[in-house]
């Protein structure tokens, strides 16, 4: 498997937690709170309608691309939004200053966060 490809179950019922570390980290966890792995598969799964699912632990993203362009006022607008296209303006940035900005795109998948990919490419916990 690739790097981004590892998965981590979320526990439910239906779901079969792998018989390795990942099962006993899991179960410490849900001791502290009085829990355990099989209460899920019993009245409190039931009652609460509680469904698992495997999740992937990390993403890459697809479609990144990166451009360095430079610029002089902090206010200056450096990139076209949805709402230009909407109204159908084109924009292009001047690319001439004394300040240089880093400027990402990049596509991720439902319930990843750019905010993490940025915090991981800017080596920052400030984010």
């Amino acid at each position: 498997k690739q790097w981004y490809q590892r998965r981590v179950a979320i526990t439910a019922g239906d779901i079969q937690v792998p018989e390795n570390c990942c099962k006993d980290y899991l179960s410490e966890i849900l001791e502290q709170d009085g829990m355990s792995i099989d209460d899920f598969k019993g009245p409190l799964g039931k009652e609460f309608n509680v469904s698992g699912c495997y999740r992937n632990i990390l993403f890459k993203p697809s479609e990144f691309d990166a451009d360095i362009i430079k610029y002089s006022d902090e206010n200056e607008k450096l990139v076209s939004t949805n709402l230009d296209s909407v109204l159908g303006k084109s924009f292009e940035a001047k690319n001439e200053g004394s300040k240089t900005a880093l400027l990402l795109r990049f596509t991720l998948p439902k319930s990843c966060y750019a905010t993490m990919l940025l915090r991981e490419i800017m080596r920052s916990d400030a984010i």
